[in-house]
């Protein structure tokens, strides 16, 4: 099998993505590594392919994550007979231990892919991913024959969706007007809206996202808020996952104790580059982007606890408070303590949680 046609499902929103777009780039990259020849078409989006292909690969969700082990053993089982071959998702499987960088996921896909038919789930979830014949590719409707399972796949979480619950203790019993940077679909907001009687105003930097925003929102501002003007003082300003995307950080740092209205307070949460994760891959030689977390592929910033206290000062904020946000420690890293310098809290912390006082 040497000839593959990748097919996309093509949300508006992912075309305003940078982050979802360098996801697709990255399975193409690896599709190319197990197939000679790869071409590209978005579902629905026009006359069928011109010409056969030995395979056909369909990606039903932008947020899907699929390399080139387990398209090696998808290809495999569709060259022995099968029809459409499906690959598991990592949420069904019994790998439990939290996926934080893609070399962390490629060793659970190796691990996954050596334990064979004693590691699959029994009954696997709907997937994002298939590997079809092209005769099967061609039928208008396939019944469940000739389907089989190999390889593993990752769905990450909506890029715009995730409702951010854990923020709720930090948000100051008063507030009634909330300022939200990158406020996404506007859940979140939503949920502040529901749980605390305020009016939440979103800022957000993809204009697809927004007009979804809006409907959940008081009011939503489009746009980069590095170059926005924005007026009113708010009782809680959020910026979650945001700080690390931005070019001109001291600025929008500056900005935020102005738009604080007297005892508000800004919410930050900032990713930690010194999460034993990212130590562990740069040992072995990696850094490697992903769409979302840690090594999100638009973080243009990294930090590390000290690193963001010296940033916030510079920035003219004195009043503050850094709250790590913990994860496990393995076993393996508590070594590092004889050989080297070793802050075990820096390596247990994902982010951090930074609160700014008005």
């Amino acid at each position: 099998m040497a000839d593959l046609l990748v097919v996309k499902t093509l949300a508006a929103e992912s075309a305003e993505s940078p982050e979802l777009r360098y996801l697709f780039s990255h399975c193409l990259l690896e599709a190319r590594a197990v197939f000679e020849h790869v071409e590209t078409a978005i579902a629905g989006a026009g006359s069928p392919p011109d010409r056969r292909f030995d395979a056909v690969l369909l990606l039903s969700s932008d947020n899907v994550l699929l390399c080139r082990r387990s398209l090696t053993a998808m290809r495999d089982l569709l060259a022995a007979g099968a029809q459409e071959v499906r690959p598991y998702r990592l949420a069904d499987t019994s790998l439990a231990a939290p996926i934080y960088t893609l070399r962390g996921y490629e060793l659970a896909e190796r691990a996954f892919l050596e334990r064979g038919s004693a590691g699959a789930p029994e009954n696997p979830s709907r997937q994002p991913a298939a590997l079809l014949s092209f005769d099967r590719f061609q039928q208008e409707s396939a019944g469940q024959s000739g389907i089989g399972y190999a390889g593993l796949c990752h769905e990450f979480i909506d890029y715009y969706g995730e409702v951010r619950s854990d923020v709720l203790p930090f948000i100051p019993g008063h507030a009634r007007e909330v300022l939200e940077v990158g406020c996404g679909r506007g859940v979140t907001g939503k949920l502040l809206q529901e749980t605390f009687g305020c009016r939440v105003t979103g800022v957000e930097l993809n204009p697809v996202v927004a007009r979804e925003a809006a409907r959940h929102l008081h009011r939503v501002i489009q746009g980069d808020v590095q170059e926005l003007e924005i007026a009113g003082a708010f009782d809680a300003v959020l910026a979650l996952e945001v700080v690390e995307h931005l070019v001109a950080v001291e600025g929008f740092l500056a900005r935020l104790q102005r738009l604080l209205a007297p005892g508000g307070r800004a919410i930050l949460s900032i990713p930690n580059v010194g999460h034993y994760a990212i130590v562990e891959d740069l040992i072995a030689g990696r850094w490697d982007y992903l769409p979302i977390g840690i090594l999100c592929y638009t973080h243009y910033r990294f930090f590390t606890r000290e690193t963001l206290a010296g940033w916030l000062r510079r920035s003219g904020i004195e009043r503050f408070e850094i709250v790590p946000q913990k994860t496990e420690l393995p076993e393996r890293l508590l070594a590092l303590r004889g050989g080297f310098e070793t802050d075990l809290e820096s390596l247990a912390t994902k982010g951090f949680y930074v609160l700014i006082e008005g």
